[in-house]
């Protein structure tokens, strides 16, 4: 079976009026096991496509924007051994690491993975937020540490695969030599006590705007 590698990136969550790009992230990293959650809650992407797309016709009443279809085919297509990048506003990478268990969709009694997300379904120019129900699930080992984030114009990356890594999509397909070169780059980020934060272009870094 060919293995895959996604970057996963994980929402701006509102906590107390204020954007927070650092909650979902902390609360997947204390799940035992670490998990990457994704949202899209109200449907279970542990399906089979086909009944995904009927689920989501029949819960957002329109069929999914390509964009979306594209990034949930991505997850789907997850299995156990594959490698993933989990990702944080702004243009941060948080940790990599091994899929440990298939996807799954997993509904806790409490509520902490219901959150209020910036760019959340249904937003609009009045009101940019909404909740988004973080109940599809990956289980991971971590490879790098979770505790060492880097922003990704500080790992001395190809300057191709920075910009791919900031591009506005919550689920990307990257190459086994794309997600290699990130891990040998966060096992070695060594951050500097003076190091300021690194310079990037907002057009690779549109984390408002995705529903998911």
């Amino acid at each position: 079976m060919e293995q895959n590698f996604l970057r996963v990136r994980l929402g701006r969550v509102v906590i107390n009026g204020k954007a927070n790009s650092e909650h979902l992230y902390d609360l997947c990293k204390k799940e035992k096991p670490p998990c990457i959650a994704i949202g899209w809650g109200e449907i279970d992407l542990s399906n089979s496509l086909d009944k995904i797309k009927r689920d989501c016709l029949k819960e957002y009443e329109k069929p999914l924007e390509r964009k979306e279809l594209s990034e949930i085919k991505y997850w789907i297509a997850m299995n156990k051994g594959d490698g993933v990048i989990a990702m944080r506003s702004p243009a941060t990478i948080c940790a990599v690491g091994d899929i440990i268990s298939k996807r799954c969709y997993w509904k806790p009694d409490e509520k902490k993975f219901a959150l209020i997300l910036v760019g959340g379904r249904p937003y609009n120019e009045k009101n940019p937020y909404g909740e988004v129900l973080f109940y599809n699930r990956i289980d991971v080992k971590w490879i790098t540490s979770p505790d060492k984030c880097a922003k990704v114009r500080s790992l001395g990356l190809p300057k191709s695969l920075e910009n791919k890594l900031c591009l506005p999509h919550a689920i990307l397909r990257i190459t086994s030599k794309e997600f290699n070169l990130v891990k040998h780059a966060m096992k070695s980020y060594v951050p500097k006590e003076d190091e300021s934060p690194s310079k990037y272009s907002r057009e690779y870094d549109n984390y408002g705007k995705s529903g998911r």
